[in-house]
């Protein structure tokens, strides 16, 4: 971990830096209280409410990104569909579908850089709060697919099937954190995200490759 002098904290990162044309990039944005999720209490509801937020913004991806909405393979009768129909087919949770874009499998990376404004001073947000892993884990948990046991309220029409981020959060290679005063907020849970997603080598993988 190394920290710059514009307090961005980069808490993981791979040695391998894409060319713009292996990236598919795109900002998801969040704003309102992100609260620590620990062992006795996983915040399992506010994480869906999140999860929510970003699956509107997903589905809007999806059905205006190209590559995304003409993306097809083939199923196991060789027939050829759109990859979003196979995905909602296969990730089935309280019958629920969803459509995750990273997923275990798929051999790809996926990289995060998060700006996130919260009322403190800039640089004092994660270091001195001391649960920088707790609301990550809220964050991410919320850009996944729920597990068993988890909290996901019956879902309203345009909630089925349901778009996430990823699967799993392994399918994360390089996460940045950079922190910010927000101002105007009494509130110390309020935050505003802007997440910068950047996937590769989606661009080879979305011509086709029989991965299912």
């Amino acid at each position: 971990m190394r920290i710059s002098n514009k307090h961005t904290i980069v808490l993981m990162s791979d040695k391998y830096n894409p060319t713009p044309e292996e990236t598919m990039e795109f900002r998801l944005l969040y704003g309102g209280p992100l609260f620590s999720a620990t062992s006795n209490d996983t915040r399992s509801k506010h994480k869906h409410d999140i999860r929510k937020i970003f699956h509107y913004q997903l589905k809007y991806l999806w059905n205006v990104a190209a590559n995304l909405r003409e993306w097809v393979n083939s199923d196991e009768n060789g027939n050829i569909v759109k990859t979003s129909q196979l995905l909602a087919s296969r990730f089935i949770f309280n019958g629920i579908s969803f459509i995750p874009l990273s997923f275990n499998g798929l051999g790809i990376a996926c990289k995060l850089d998060v700006l996130m404004l919260r009322p403190d001073q800039p640089g004092q947000t994660l270091m001195q709060s001391g649960d920088i892993d707790n609301r990550l884990k809220t964050l991410f948990d919320a850009l996944r697919i729920p597990r068993d046991g988890e909290y996901c309220d019956p879902p309203e029409n345009s909630e089925n099937p349901f778009f996430c981020l990823f699967e799993d959060d392994s399918l994360v290679n390089h996460l940045s954190i950079t922190t910010d005063l927000l101002l105007g907020a009494s509130d110390v849970n309020e935050v505003r995200l802007l997440i910068t997603v950047n996937i590769w080598p989606i661009v080879h993988l979305l011509s086709n490759m029989g991965i299912f």
